[in-house]
């Protein structure tokens, strides 16, 4: 007898047939990684990686979190820029920019605070270095 879709026994055998699809979609994703040029390079991943102590010497892994960190990033900037328009509706300017006001916003509600320091010049020099 044939189990129908709504059959106890029929969920186990679905639940793991989508198991292992997940399974074949990761496994060609990380197969893709070897060839895939990701837009963060794998030296600035790997010193950042190293840097909060986690070593990872195959490319795979690298590129798969280049590849989340670019997504990531695409959703605040995406974020930013409908806030900045709908912000330059209401404005009669027609030039397309992006406030740090709009940036703030948006990595705030990723979770990240952005907090504007004072400008210290310690000297002349400085100042004057920095204008250069």
């Amino acid at each position: 007898q044939a189990l129908s879709e709504g059959s106890p026994m029929a969920a186990p055998s679905a639940k793991r047939a989508r198991v292992d699809g997940q399974k074949e979609s990761f496994a060609s994703l990380l197969k893709s990684m070897e060839e895939y040029e990701p837009t963060i390079p794998d030296v600035v991943v790997t010193h950042y990686l190293e840097k909060v102590g986690f070593s990872a010497e195959d490319t795979k892994i690298k590129r798969l979190v280049a590849l989340a960190t670019q997504k990531f990033l695409y959703e605040i900037i995406s974020d930013a820029m409908q806030r900045s328009k709908i912000r330059e509706k209401k404005d009669t300017k027609k030039k397309k920019t992006l406030h740090m006001e709009d940036l703030a916003l948006s990595l705030k509600q990723h979770g990240i605070s952005v907090v504007k320091k004072d400008f210290l010049v310690d000297s002349i020099n400085t100042l004057h270095n920095l204008t250069q």
